[in-house]
């Protein structure tokens, strides 16, 4: 029986690796995609965007985060070749969000568990690593994501110019004071890996991994069993016509699970959506 186990768990291991091989390999490119002066380009655009519903909701919470903080993390982790229009507006919508559900809740609160999928290169979880910080109140955030985290790898960034390929870990380097104090990253499909995790509770989701219907829901299903009235989940690209499925989940969500929803429109047809869990 011990060597049947220690059989099976060599197997695992290879089978991990395979499962991995591709997002470990070079997931983007295994060159630089264009030039640094076309990522300052889009760069100054995508900053410059004004986004309306988004200020005014920043307003009516309170709470906004910095322009050049969140411009200068946007350059690396946000400016990306890509065929649809850069936006970063939900890392301002995270933060806003995040700062008033704790100053509601602080009371009541010694310690803030945050999760999400979809990390990509890091920028929504230092969005709300700050906002921990900001808060001053300890937490911790597990986010998930296929892309490896101590992998050298083109990034389709600006830092694939400047430092050539590297790992997220670097990536992130000149914000490490926050990503060391919250941030804990996971690589593995959050289908299989959420299972494995125990929680006490999630007082605060962010959802942004598969956009299917049948992955946002099994997400949801995870993590509203850990959520009490008042916590809270925001979805990124609420939007019927690229993505139904999410559109279908988070109206389902909100109709029979007693969840209050909050749709905040953007200039690109963009919109979020920020599900308060009431009953």
């Amino acid at each position: 029986m011990r060597i049947f186990w220690s059989l099976l768990k060599h197997i695992l291991y290879f089978l991990d690796i395979l499962a991995y091989k591709k997002w470990n390999n070079q997931p983007f490119s295994n060159k630089p995609i264009s030039n640094k002066e076309k990522y300052y380009e889009l760069w100054n655009k995508a900053s410059s965007k004004n986004n309306p519903e988004v200020n005014q909701y920043e307003k009516s919470t309170g709470y906004k985060i910095e322009n050049d903080w969140i411009n200068n993390l946007a350059l690396r982790t946000q400016i990306v070749i890509k065929k649809s229009e850069l936006n970063y507006a939900h890392g301002k919508i995270l933060y806003s969000s995040l700062r008033k559900y704790i100053a509601k809740e602080q009371t009541n609160l010694e310690n803030v568990v945050i999760l999400e999928t979809g990390t990509a290169r890091g920028f929504s979880s230092l969005c709300m690593a700050k906002a921990l910080n900001d808060s001053n109140i300890s937490g911790s955030i597990l986010t998930f994501d296929v892309l490896p985290h101590t992998k050298k790898i083109y990034w389709n960034c600006i830092t694939d110019h400047l430092e050539g390929p590297i790992t997220r870990q670097k990536l992130l380097k000149p914000w490490d004071y926050l990503v060391n104090k919250y941030i804990i990253f996971h690589q593995g499909y959050s289908s299989i890996e959420l299972k494995k995790i125990g929680f006490q509770r999630i007082n605060f989701a962010f959802l942004d991994g598969a956009h299917t219907y049948e992955d946002v829901f099994f997400e949801f299903n995870i993590i509203r069993k850990y959520q009490e009235n008042g916590d809270i989940i925001v979805f990124d690209d609420y939007n019927e016509k690229l993505f139904p499925g999410i559109v279908k989940a988070v109206n389902e969500i909100s109709d029979k699970y007693g969840y209050d929803k909050k749709i905040i429109k953007s200039f690109d047809d963009r919109s979020y959506v920020i599900a308060k869990k009431s009953s």
